[in-house]
């Protein structure tokens, strides 16, 4: 299972280009039957001045979409005999290590019934206020600050817009990601088989394409140079403390999760990453910490050696890639970083070190590891373990340290090693064996069975937001990053709301805060409304949701919209909110579900 390096060499992609030789040397890696091998780019150090890229707004992700920076940007071809994704091999300080065959328990403690930090209730909120932790007021005043300022400082001639506008940009957003047109433009559309009324009644095309233009969360001025998401900085900084203030902590010790996200994106950029062999080949690539439902506690956009978010003394203990969750873990609060936490990572960021330094703080880590990275630990050779049954193990202790590892026969070999779970067999599960023709029953240590079950949170944050990705798009390397945090809030909210409410999906939740804001928006028709109309056009989530309906006065009377009490009279007052006459004595009524 050893990492095995086709050529011993660092050079720029561009070269290779030039002299043929890396495509030589992928051609006879793949030829010879092995696992593929993998180029691996390092993001040049380079500054985007401009907001714009060059890129195509709709193009695809070709290598071609790779710029003459990232192109001469360091590479290393390597590969390894297990097949996965490999990156450089780490370096990193030598450390004794003491092996032995028994087991060491568990060292985290039983939670007690405190939660020694304070959580949001949310089990009687609506899906609106649920969204609304994550956007809230402090969300659109610094949106609208923020666009101002540029508004000023380019001198364009656009408008200032108000926070009533902002929020049905936001909602028409979100609408694009279940409401498919062919481009954004088409939502304004004279023509019957494109035209949505439902938008375009809303705000004008033209409004529209001036706000997204001068949409800023930054100073422009003020940008920090060594940070490439300085346009975004005060936006992630905000949203990162609203999502770990909102998370629920579940009864039993809190699982979570660290692994890559792919932010998909076409232009160039310096710190576009291309991974082969992932479903999203092109884009930004995010450090996330998940819990195993999806929700989204911490992230950081990977920037490459140069980025602010590196900890030089970080990668030399643990690597470049352990680094990133030691310092997606110290963004916890102090609180809930001692509660019963344990942390769960794949072989590329688990390694020996990482796991002692998080036992030493009282955090528990699970995670498959790399051959590479097991110093002289005495387990069966893959190559022995190969030849075995289906579901013998190979078990080692660490017993300086306190860590178990246990490699096991599955379809192919897998070592994971962990502070916390056991590498006792507590499980059979359900195989095909493709020689007796039957499914079979194999056994399973409680290491692997916990890995399965609280792996793959970010997975399934990715495969939510994928489902109704936001389809709006512009030529700004950070509208796509942007766009993924929107739908990350999205998400999150949903996940928070289906605690309380089960049987809620996805596209009915975003459908109730989307059919909200854009109502909210919408002003009610010129002359007297009929009466099939006025009952009918206030959808049941405004209507009946019991927050901030107030009688207005109306210049004209109108007829009441309270039909289920036949009531015909014609006051002069009328909902604030829900925008239909009533009179005050059918005021309650129609608000009572």
């Amino acid at each position: 299972m050893g990492v095995w390096v086709v050529e011993n060499v660092r050079c720029s992609l561009l070269s290779f280009s030039r002299f043929g030789k890396l495509i030589d040397l992928l051609d006879e890696v793949d030829e010879s039957g092995e696992s593929p091998a993998t180029v691996f780019l390092c993001p040049p150090n380079v500054r985007e001045d401009s907001d714009a890229d060059s890129g195509d707004e709709d193009g695809g992700g070709t290598i071609d979409n790779l710029n003459r920076n990232l192109l001469q940007a360091d590479a290393e071809l390597v590969g390894q005999e297990d097949g996965s994704d490999d990156e450089a091999a780490e370096s990193v300080a030598p450390t004794s290590h003491r092996w032995g065959k028994r087991e060491v328990a568990s060292f985290l403690k039983e939670r007690e019934e405190a939660c020694p930090y304070p959580q949001v209730n949310f089990s009687n909120k609506t899906p609106v206020e649920v969204l609304s932790f994550f956007l809230d007021d402090e969300f659109y005043a610094q949106l609208l600050q923020e666009t101002r300022r540029y508004i000023q400082w380019r001198g364009k001639n656009v408008q200032e817009p108000s926070i009533a506008e902002l929020k049905a940009v936001m909602a028409i957003l979100y609408f694009s990601g279940y409401h498919n047109v062919p481009n954004r433009r088409a939502f304004w559309s004279t023509d019957p088989d494109l035209h949505v009324e439902f938008v375009s009644r809303i705000i004008s095309r033209n409004r529209f394409d001036d706000i997204l233009s001068v949409l800023h969360f930054a100073d422009n001025q003020r940008l920090d140079p060594s940070d490439k998401m300085a346009k975004l900085r005060p936006l992630f900084n905000s949203m990162q403390d609203k999502f770990l203030r909102a998370f629920q902590r579940p009864p039993s010790s809190t699982e979570l999760d660290v692994d890559e996200s792919m932010i998909p994106y076409y232009g160039r950029h310096g710190c576009k990453q291309f991974l082969r062999g992932k479903p999203i080949r092109f884009g930004f690539k995010a450090w996330c910490l998940n819990s195993p439902d999806g929700y989204l506690l911490t992230f950081e956009v990977y920037q490459g050696a140069s980025g602010t978010a590196q900890r030089p003394d970080y990668e030399a203990a643990f690597g470049k890639c352990g680094s990133a969750v030691k310092i997606l873990i110290d963004r916890m609060p102090k609180e809930m970083r001692m509660d019963a936490l344990h942390i769960f990572t794949d072989n590329l960021f688990t390694s020996l070190p990482l796991m002692m330094a998080l036992k030493e703080e009282g955090i528990g880590h699970t995670g498959t590891i790399r051959q590479n990275r097991l110093r002289g630990c005495p387990l069966s050779s893959v190559a022995a373990m190969k030849k075995a049954p289906r579901g013998d193990t190979s078990v080692a202790v660490e017993t300086k340290q306190g860590i178990n590892l246990v490699r096991w026969k599955d379809n192919s070999v897998v070592t994971v090693a962990s502070t916390v779970s056991s590498s006792r067999t507590v499980a059979e599960v359900q195989r095909w064996s493709r020689r007796e023709k039957k499914r079979i029953k194999v056994a399973q240590p409680q290491m692997i069975q916990d890995y399965n079950c609280a792996m793959g949170g970010t997975d399934r944050m990715d495969q939510n937001i994928g489902a109704y990705r936001i389809a709006i798009r512009q030529k700004k390397f950070w509208w796509c990053i942007f766009c993924w945090l929107l739908g990350a809030a999205m998400q999150n909210a949903w996940l928070l709301y289906r605690q309380h409410h089960p049987g809620e999906n996805q596209i009915n939740f975003i459908r109730a805060i989307v059919r909200y804001h854009l109502a909210e928006t919408t002003k009610p028709p010129s002359g007297r409304p009929s009466s099939a109309s006025s009952q009918h056009r206030v959808p049941a989530s405004i209507r009946y949701d019991g927050i901030n309906h107030l009688v207005v006065p109306l210049a004209k009377q109108g007829t009441c919209a309270n039909k289920e009490g036949k009531c015909k009279s014609h006051p002069k007052t009328a909902c604030r909110k829900c925008q239909v006459p009533l009179c005050v004595a059918c005021f309650v009524p129609f608000h009572a579900t």
